[in-house]
Formats: C-alpha cells, sequence, structure tokens
C-alpha cells in the first residue's frame, strides 16, 4: 500500500480519483454517440473524427478535471488530460494512467475488432440499413432509418448538457466545498446511480447505440463497451494506488495488466427453502435485495475498487485488482488475501446488522486477462453456499422460556430463534405456529412497498384463478457456457470463406488460401509460417491489425489465444496444434469482457420484457373486478369486533373465498383476493357493503378465531386500488420464476416460447429454453410447491446434448427450414439464415455437428475436433448436436405429487398439445364422451403396463388400436384427423392434451372453465 495505512482508508482516501477514472472510463467514446460517427461509417461522404467530441464542451475537458490532477500527483499523469479520449486505442501502450485503460479498453473491445481497414471493408453496413444487433445475432432496430431519441433531432446537444452536469457534480463530489464533505458517501453513491443506475441517463443513452458498426460486431452496444472499458480501468487504477511506489509505470502497461473477479455470494436458496408462508420467501428476498445493494454502494463507491460485472439470485461479481504478469506492480496475491479478508469483515457486519441466519461467501480469482475464469467462481460460490452455515444467534434465551403468552418455541422458518407467539394465542399449538420477531418482520416487511404502489400483487388469493387454482412457472436459460466462452466458439468474426471471397488479391499477390476448402488451406498457411515470424506476411497483416508490431509467434499467441481463450500454452502444442488455434481464434467471435457483460444483460432483459408481457395476460379478463381492490370500512358501534393491525383475515362471500388485510392507520380492510369470482361484471362496489350489513361476513384470522364483519361504507384504496394478479419469486438471468393464475398459464407459455424462438433463432441449439409447471390449488403448502419447483428444474437440467437427425431441409425467403428428428419425434426449426440487408448471416446460424470432417466452404473446426456448420447447408441425415429446450409440468392435487419423478418432455410437445386440444374443440360435439374416451383409455393403459410402467409384451400395439377404434366410434373423428390423434396418443400428447385442459384448467370445448 501507498502510505503504511490499512487498504480500505487507502483506497476511501482515493475515491474521487478512483470514481473520476470510471467517469473517464464512461465518456472515453462518447463521440460513436453522434450519428455523424455512424453516417461516416456507412457511405455517405460525410467526414468525422469521434475523438474530437470533448471540443464541444464550455469549459473544456482540461479545465474541467484539472483538480483531479493536484488531487492525485503523485501518479503517472499524461501531459494533456485529453490524451484519454486521443489516445485510448493506439497501439503504443503509454507509460502513465492512459495505458491502463488502453488496457481495459483493449480487453472490453476484442482483439476481433483490430481488422485491418482495407480487407474489412466487406463487413460495413450502409445507411440503409445500419442496424443494431443483440450478441445472438437478432437484429434489434435499423438505427439511422428508426433513430433512437439519442441520435435524433437534439439528442447530442441533450447528451453534452448532461455530460457537463456529470462533471460538474463529479468536481463539487471530488474537491468539496459545502453542502458536500469530503466523505459524502451518499452524495457519490446518488450521483453515479443517476448516471449508470439501472434508470442511469448516460446508460440508457449509450445502450441505444453502436461502438462498433461492422458485422457483425454491431452485437456490443457503446454502453457494454464503455461500462466494462471504465470497470477494468477503475481496478486498474486501484491496483497502482495499492502498489504505491512499487508500481512500474512503463510503456508495457495495456499488455501487462491484468484483474481479478472479486465474487460475491449469499445462499438465497437455503430461505427459499426453509419458507413456510409465500411472504416468509419473498420478505426474505427482498432483505436478500437489501443486502446486495449495500455490497455493491460498498465496493463500487465506498472502496471503489470494482464495478459489477454480473448479478444473479445468489452472487454478484466485480472487477478487481490483479497483479502485472511481469509482477512489476498491481495486487499480489497476498495483498488480495488481505483485502478480500477486509471485505469479508464488512459484509459478514452488513449480514448480521440484516439479522440473516447464514453468513456471506467471497472469494477472489488469479490474475487473468479476460472474464472466463468468471464462470468457475460463480460455480464454486453456488457450491459452498448449498450447505448453509448458520451464524451463532444472539440474545437467545434458555429452550422453552416462558414469555408472559406461555411457553416459546423454536421458529418455523428460521429453525433458529425462539418464535415471539402474541397473548392471543392461547394453546400451545397456536403458539407453535408463529414466526420469531425477525422472520415475522421480513414476512411483513413487503407489505410496506405493497401499500406504496407496487403494481404486482403480493397476495396469492389475488392471483388464484376462477378454480382457486395457481400455476408456478419458471424458466431458465443455460447461461453459463456462454459467460465461459464454450458456445462463442460456435460465432464467426468472420467466414473464412467469406474473407477469401472478398479479398482474392492480398498486398498485389494473390491470396494463397484455397477457396475450396479455405478452412484446412488456412491451417496449413500458418502452420508453414510458424518456423519465423515475418511481420510482412500478407495473409496474417490481413486478419489482425496488430500482427505487425508484434516480434514473435509467442508473443502474438499469447494475445490472440491464451489471453482469450481458455487454451493449452505455446509450448504444451505442436506446430499444428498452434496453427489451429489461431486460425480459430482470427476468425471467431471472442467472449471479449464487454461481450460476456452483454450476453448476461440480454438475458436479463429477456426476462424484464416477458415479465411486463405477464402482467397483460394476466391482467387480461372479462370481469375487470379481476384486476381491483375495494376499501371496506367496518362498522365501529360499541361492542363491535377488534381487529389486529396488517393482519390478514379469511372467510367467504357469494361462495367465494374473500380476504381481507387491516390497516389501523386507515381504520379499514384493503381486499385480497380475486373480486370476480364474488362480483359480476356489471355490479358496482355498494353490493358488498349492503350485502354485509343484513349477514355479517364471517372473517378468521392468525388466531383462528371467528368474528364477523359488518361493512359501514366501501371506496376504492390510494395507491392500490388496481393490480397485476402475478407475483415474481426470481427475476434473474438465470432463471425466472412467478406465480401467475393457473387460468393464464397456457397464455404466458405460448407467449415466452414465441419471444424465445424469435430472439434466439440462429442459437437455438445451444441457448435452450426451459419451463417448469408447477399448478396447485391456493391453499397448498408453498414449501411443497418449491420443492416441486425444485424438482422440476433439476430434471430439466439433468438433460445431456442429444443427437437429432436432419430429415428435411431447405432454404427460402432468407429462412431455412430444418425437419429434424429426435428420440422424442420429430421438430420443425425455422433460422433466419439472411441479414436484414439481404446479405447471407455467415456469423451466427452455425450448429455442431457429428462429422469430424469439414465438408463445405463455410464449415469450421474447432481445435478439439469439433465441427460446426451453416444451417443453410445442412443435408438429409446429418447429424445435430442440439442442446435440447424441455418442458415439465406437475399439478399438486396433494402435496405427495411433488415426490413423483417428473415426465420431461421437449419444448414443441407444448405447442403440439395445443394444437391437439384445438383439434379436439373442432371435432368434438360433447365434453361428456371426451372424459369418457380419456377414462377408459388411461384405465387401459394401466392395465396393459406392468409395475414399472412398461408396456406388455403387444400391448402398446393393441393400446394404440383400441385408441383409433374410441376415437373414431365414441367422437365420430376419421380421416387425417384421427391420424393425427392416434400419432398424439402414441407419444403421449393426446394424455397431456386432456389431462391439462379438462383436470387441470376445467375447460369446456369452448374454450370456457367448466
Amino acid at each position: 500500500m501507498s502510505n503504511g495505512a490499512p487498504m480500505p482508508d487507502t483506497l476511501r482516501q482515493h475515491r474521487p480519483l478512483l470514481l473520476a477514472c470510471e467517469a473517464i472510463g464512461w465518456l472515453h467514446m462518447t463521440g460513436k454517440a453522434h450519428p455523424d460517427f455512424l453516417r461516416h461509417h456507412c457511405g455517405v461522404g460525410i467526414s468525422y473524427q469521434f475523438k474530437n467530441w470533448h471540443q464541444d464542451l464550455n469549459p473544456d475537458w482540461n479545465s474541467r478535471l484539472a483538480w483531479l490532477v493536484l488531487s492525485a500527483s503523485s501518479l503517472a499523469w499524461p501531459a494533456a488530460l485529453t490524451d484519454f479520449l486521443v489516445k485510448f486505442d493506439d497501439g503504443a501502450s503509454q507509460p502513465n494512467l492512459v495505458g491502463l485503460l488502453q488496457a481495459g479498453h483493449a480487453m472490453a473491445s476484442g482483439i476481433e475488432k483490430n481488422l485491418p481497414p482495407a480487407t474489412s471493408k466487406y463487413l460495413k453496413q450502409d445507411a440503409t440499413h445500419i442496424w443494431l444487433a443483440s450478441p445472438f445475432g437478432h437484429p434489434v432496430k435499423n438505427l439511422l432509418v428508426n433513430p433512437p431519441q439519442l441520435l435524433g433531432k437534439g439528442g447530442w446537444a441533450d447528451l453534452l448538457r448532461n455530460i457537463s452536469t456529470l462533471l460538474e457534480d463529479l468536481q463539487a463530489l471530488g474537491n468539496p466545498n459545502p453542502p458536500h464533505t469530503s466523505n459524502d458517501l451518499d452524495g457519490w453513491w446518488q450521483w453515479r446511480e443517476g448516471a449508470i443506475g439501472p434508470h442511469g441517463w448516460l446508460r440508457e443513452a449509450f445502450l441505444s447505440t453502436l461502438a462498433e458498426t461492422r458485422l457483425p460486431n454491431n452485437d456490443v452496444t457503446l454502453w457494454d463497451q464503455s461500462y466494462v472499458a471504465a470497470a477494468l480501468f477503475k481496478s486498474a487504477v486501484a491496483g497502482a494506488v495499492l502498489a504505491g511506489n512499487a508500481f512500474k509505470w512503463d510503456d508495457k502497461l495495456k499488455q501487462q495488466t491484468r484483474w481479478r473477479v472479486l465474487t460475491v455470494g449469499f445462499g438465497a436458496r437455503h430461505y427459499e427453502a426453509r419458507a413456510v408462508k409465500i411472504g416468509d420467501w419473498t420478505g426474505a428476498q427482498r432483505e436478500i435485495g437489501r443486502f446486495f445493494e449495500k455490497v455493491r454502494r460498498f465496493i463500487e463507491v465506498d472502496l471503489a475498487i470494482g464495478s459489477l460485472v454480473y448479478r444473479d439470485d445468489e452472487t454478484l461479481a466485480f472487477t478487481f485488482p490483479g497483479e502485472r504478469a511481469d509482477d512489476q506492480g498491481g495486487v499480489n496475491q497476498q495483498t488480495a488475501e488481505q483485502l478480500r479478508q477486509a471485505i469479508v469483515d464488512e459484509l459478514d457486519r452488513f449480514a448480521a446488522d440484516l439479522r440473516f441466519e447464514t453468513p456471506p461467501f467471497c472469494s477472489v480469482s488469479e490474475p487473468t486477462r479476460s472474464f472466463v475464469p468468471m464462470v468457475k467462481e460463480l460455480r464454486e460460490a453456488r457450491r459452498e453456499l448449498s450447505i448453509p452455515l448458520h451464524r451463532r444467534p444472539r440474545n437467545i434465551e434458555a429452550i422453552n422460556s416462558e414469555t408472559a403468552s406461555g411457553k416459546r418455541h423454536v421458529c418455523p422458518v428460521c429453525l433458529v430463534r425462539f418464535n415471539e407467539p402474541p397473548q392471543s394465542a392461547n394453546t400451545d399449538n397456536a403458539r407453535k405456529s408463529y414466526p420469531c420477531s425477525v422472520c415475522r418482520r421480513r414476512r411483513r416487511g413487503r407489505l410496506d412497498a405493497w401499500l406504496s404502489g407496487e403494481k404486482d400483487t403480493i397476495w396469492i388469493g389475488e392471483v388464484a384463478d376462477g378454480n382457486d387454482r395457481v400455476a408456478l412457472l419458471t424458466l431458465s436459460f443455460d447461461l453459463e457456457p456462454w459467460l465461459a466462452g464454450e458456445h462463442v466458439d460456435s460465432l464467426r468474426a468472420q467466414s473464412i470463406a467469406e474473407w477469401r471471397r472478398f479479398n482474392p488479391v492480398l498486398q498485389v499477390r494473390d491470396n494463397p488460401i484455397y477457396p475450396t476448402t479455405p478452412g484446412k488451406s488456412l491451417w496449413a498457411y500458418i502452420e508453414s509460417k510458424l518456423n519465423e515470424f515475418d511481420k510482412s506476411d500478407p495473409v496474417l497483416r490481413s486478419l489482425q491489425e496488430g500482427y505487425q508490431r508484434e516480434s514473435s509467434w509467442e508473443g502474438f499467441f499469447q494475445k490472440i489465444v491464451e489471453d482469450r481463450s481458455d487454451a493449452p500454452n505455446w509450448e504444451d502444442l505442436d506446430d499444428e496444434g498452434r496453427a489451429r488455434w489461431l486460425a480459430h481464434q482470427l476468425f471467431r467471435k471472442l467472449p471479449s469482457p464487454g461481450r460476456v457483460y452483454r450476453f448476461w444483460r440480454t438475458a436479463e432483459a429477456f426476462f424484464d420484457e416477458l415479465l411486463a408481457r405477464f402482467r397483460e395476460i394476466a391482467s387480461a379478463h372479462e370481469n375487470r373486478w379481476r384486476t381491483r381492490r375495494l376499501l371496506l370500512y367496518p362498522v365501529t358501534a360499541a361492542g363491535a369486533e377488534t381487529w389486529e393491525d396488517r393482519e390478514t383475515y379469511t372467510g367467504h362471500w357469494r361462495g367465494a373465498p374473500l380476504e381481507v388485510v387491516y390497516l389501523a392507520d386507515q381504520a379499514a380492510f384493503v381486499t385480497i383476493s380475486n373480486l370476480a369470482r364474488c362480483f359480476e361484471p356489471e355490479e358496482g362496489k355498494e353490493a358488498l357493503q349492503q350485502e354485509s350489513q343484513t349477514a355479517g361476513i364471517k372473517l378468521k384470522g392468525d388466531d383462528q378465531r371467528e368474528r364477523e364483519l359488518h361493512i359501514n361504507s366501501v371506496s376504492i384504496p390510494e395507491k392500490i386500488g388496481t393490480y397485476a394478479p402475478l407475483i415474481p419469486l426470481d427475476l434473474s438471468p438465470r432463471r425466472f420464476r412467478l406465480l401467475v393464475p393457473l387460468d393464464r398459464a397456457t397464455a404466458c407459455i405460448e407467449a415466452a416460447i414465441a419471444k424465445w424462438r424469435e430472439e434466439f433463432a440462429r442459437v437455438w441449439d445451444r441457448m435452450p429454453l426451459r419451463v417448469g409447471v408447477v399448478a396447485f390449488p391456493r391453499l397448498t403448502s408453498f414449501q411443497a410447491v418449491i420443492e416441486a419447483a425444485r424438482n422440476l428444474e433439476d430434471a430439466l437440467h439433468r438433460d445431456r446434448p442429444e443427437t437429432w437427425r436432419v430429415v428435411e431441409c431447405g432454404t427460402r425467403g432468407g429462412v431455412t427450414a430444418l425437419s429434424l428428428e429426435h428420440g422424442h419425434g420429430r421438430e420443425l426449426v425455422l433460422v433466419p439464415t439472411q441479414l436484414p440487408d439481404g446479405r447471407t448471416d455467415v456469423f451466427y446460424p452455425y450448429v455442431q455437428v457429428e462429422d469430424r470432417e469439414l465438408r463445405t466452404p463455410r464449415d469450421f473446426q474447432h481445435p478439439d475436433g469439433r465441427v460446426y456448420r451453416h444451417m443453410a447447408d445442412l443435408r438429409p441425415g446429418d447429424g445435430l448436436v442440439v442442446h435440447p429446450s424441455r418442458i415439465a409440468t406437475v399439478f399438486l392435487d396433494t402435496t405427495a405429487r411433488r415426490f413423483d419423478p417428473p415426465e420431461v418432455r421437449p419444448l414443441g410437445d407444448f405447442e403440439r398439445m395445443r394444437a391437439v386440444w384445438d383439434l379436439l374443440v373442432r371435432k368434438s360435439f360433447s365434453l361428456s364422451a371426451l372424459r369418457g374416451v380419456r377414462s377408459e383409455l388411461e384405465e387401459r393403459a394401466r392395465n396393459w403396463r406392468d409395475p414399472e410402467g412398461r408396456w406388455l409384451p403387444g400391448a402398446e400395439a393393441e393400446w394404440l388400436e383400441l385408441a383409433r377404434a374410441i376415437l373414431r366410434d365414441r367422437l365420430g373423428i376419421s380421416g387425417a384427423a384421427l391420424e393425427a390423434l392416434v400419432e398424439a396418443a402414441r407419444h403421449g400428447t393426446l394424455g397431456w392434451t386432456l389431462e391439462w385442459h379438462l383436470t387441470w384448467l376445467k375447460e369446456s370445448l369452448g374454450g370456457v372453465r367448466a
């Protein structure tokens, strides 16, 4: 450390410097946010120098940041502060702070962007089609044809005004005068969150435009690249601050700087498993969210040592200082461990203040120049958290200690503290059911947010459908192979065949790579050159701009291969292996930190957008009482009932459940159940008041004592008069769980599948969507529901890659149609293989095949032997390696059902099931006949199977003939419709169809609930 002070204190003393450097990182490419940057690169003849954007600032950039140099004069500053904006991408490393920004920028952007302009001009987009794409190849927006606000009229001027304010506030905080102080932590947090928080203005602006216009690097936004470069720059500067005089400021900072990943975890699944009521989990989840925000504030602002680059329901990952590759500065292993322990002490304090029963987890990775080790760190954190460690409870009295209300018992939720039963709990069994004060506070703490106007309900009674049933939907992606770079192997930065096609001549000589077998030819060419490093080689210079500045194959290999993948080292390979790795890395997309960050953001945004769509679906109902609440004022005459504040009371009105919660500050109840079951659409709220005055509504609270409610008046509650009938349980890039009305589950699943098919069509084989459905009556134990959901999730993620066989294939109108056969049946997959501008997409739609040999010019092979083929080049008989999308469902008519092994089906079966139901609705004339068909087929199927569920010899064929006869004779179905239903019976889809629609949803043939 630089001055002998404890490391956290040293970092706090340099907080203005570290946060200012982060801000420089956010802004260093601001010129790319001007629409002329896009026009300059898309062939309309506009000249624009994006690095000169700072000339529009008044006062100028140097003047605005002059205070910063004075506050940290011991560091190596550039001669002009504008060097941060001008030299960040220079080939030569700067021997000062700019060199650290160069290192962060280079790592964030990815070496595949470093293409020579002359040989990569065929990758340019033009003004008619300059698209922002997702990292999975889905076109998002045509930026000049349909510009976002930033690129529209006045957008640039607004951006500059906001940047001026940002820099003014930065100076006020870093060089404080009243009202700011030198340690204004709240001020720093608000300054940073206002700019780059979830709804920060700078984040929103930079998310809407590109950092790179060429294909296929139009998948990383200006925000992704700027934020990650800033995070790496910030951590690198923190490492220099901690190293002090031992830090080496030389001209190798760009090449030698390394980082670590700081991982913080918290065992959320333990609290989920312990939840007795839904409020126990949502309350604990809210507290865990508060803990994570405290951690963010501590790491990102208080210490200002790093920035968040990944978050899910259990883990956070931050950038963290590393040690230089030559050990000449930065944070070595001993220092990193000491700093980690100081961080652990603070995290433990946060967790103890929130009264958590378990401690957090914290680890620091080895030094690295990529985010590839991050997934390993996250997996290790989850493994450690899977077995919870408990804190020693504080101030716990002796077992069975007495209170005024009787004996206390262990809390049924946390199982650690003694509970706090009220005096009204006059039996031992009643006292056992009450939680401790901490768990009760968590359970009831969610009420505050609800009363402030949250649009989603927190009450399961409001979620339940007309049959008093609920569905827990769990959706997840297999995201980790993308974060670890494993699936990025399948994406192309250039196609070797296309590069050869558009570059037939290199430096006035014919391109030596054969156009018919470009992959093999390139391997052989590189291998033939490994004996001597030739800076002037025309092929290598045409593939990587930095090649001409290297001096050895070993150094070039380290930058291209070792820094960006989990590949063997140079000395562990022979020349053939080295050539294959170089060819692979030079043409693949790379898991650069900016792209890895975008993978996370894209998965997170998918579920965020899906939640908004689910709200619309769940709220759609012909009876608008479905989404409304009432405020009920009880009669307050002498002798009237007394009610507990924030206590829920349950009863019935008009034969339907009626639940209310009492709010003492309003001396009134708020309804918390599905009022569409009580009110007709045309009725007014007065109906409840009038009927309650003649016959009181009997209610029971937690103490099970019956009370009678007479309503004096009815009104609409302020802020919470309407709601969306769903409850999000988990919303993270790894998993999305929520409760919806069971009668809306079908539409929600269909919406999720449609969105997945649209946005991930090009990577359908390696970005599977897994869907689980737990249907249950409203009063089912929440613990049973969660356990069933976990069992489904485990079963869905247990599947290994499968081999699917191409039956038919063809391309028309830029879409390739694949008819594929697998162990469970057939699938029709539609894959866009054309870019919006009409060119063939040679970057995304590849699939791993069984072959070990290259067959077409667009085929490419991983150094380990895996072969990838463009989907438009597939032929019948090709075997594809597919990570399948799956669905699993269970109906908890009894809680014991959660122990049954779930049946996991292909996701396409859900759409086939819906098609079978549509066919039955069109062809069947009697619901009772349909039920009779189902009953007989199920009975025969049970009788003709052995105890293990296997068909008896010859029984399956006989059963299918019986099904054919029953469907024909009982329902009058014939022809193609009959054959389709028999085929559905063969695969189990017919039985699933009848179970889903008749038993779960209680539908009639007209689609109306029976």
